[in-house]
């Protein structure tokens, strides 16, 4: 999933044929991406931490995958839904140091350092 992304690729010369598009940017820079093969990517993640961690995500959940250009708060409107890390390093304020491949369950709306890539998956907006 990393090689979909210029911010987290390993090297430029491994970045995915098939890479993700940036589908927003926002006036600070941040980058919220979407793609087929992002989206297929991220549904087997989504199933697989159903089964092996026990985590509830509902099947009418909805997932954003951002890069953080700079300290932002994650504005998040339901107040949960789980973060998980791309990047090498992400700082949560509350919340400290998460690693690659972790994930936290948030119930606030913490500020992400900048420079982090992750996936926040979230409940159905409330109608």
């Amino acid at each position: 999933m990393k090689e979909l992304m210029p911010e987290t690729a390993t090297s430029p010369n491994k970045l995915a044929e098939n890479q993700a598009a940036i589908f927003h940017e926002n006036k600070n820079g941040n980058k919220a991406y979407r793609g087929d093969l992002l989206a297929k990517q991220i549904s087997l993640l989504t199933i697989q931490l159903r089964v092996t961690e026990k985590l509830q995500i509902g099947t009418d959940w909805r997932w954003h995958l951002v890069h953080f250009s700079k300290d932002t708060k994650l504005e998040n409107v339901r107040k949960e839904g789980y973060l998980i890390v791309l990047s090498n390093t992400i700082t949560i304020t509350p919340g400290g140091v998460l690693k690659e491949g972790s994930y936290i369950y948030i119930i606030n709306e913490p500020v992400i350092s900048a420079g982090a890539t992750a996936i926040f998956i979230v409940p159905p907006p409330l109608d």
